[in-house]
């Protein structure tokens, strides 16, 4: 019997920054900093080639997974502002 392997798919950091609806910039921030939780950074796993940025398909979902453990599919909007800051402008 043959195994069947699938190849991974590769995203830049241009390509996540669409997929989460975030700038590029939050992406390398993500990367190098890590992504904020209450139980502290997350970092988004990825390589350097060259001078851009590759992140794997499967460090991206073990980085969805992470940030948002108790859901389904994590919502990773971190920037939108609280009801109280709503309600103050």
């Amino acid at each position: 019997m043959e195994a069947i392997l699938t190849r991974p798919v590769y995203y830049t950091a241009n390509e996540v920054a669409e997929i989460f609806k975030r700038d590029p910039h939050t992406i390398r921030d993500w990367i190098n900093h890590g992504c904020p939780t209450p139980d502290g950074p997350v970092k988004l796993q990825a390589m350097k080639l060259g001078k851009s940025w590759t992140i794997r398909d499967e460090w991206l979902a073990v980085f969805e997974l992470r940030v948002r453990p108790s859901q389904g599919k994590p919502d990773l909007d971190l920037d939108t502002p609280s009801t109280t800051d709503k309600e103050s402008s």
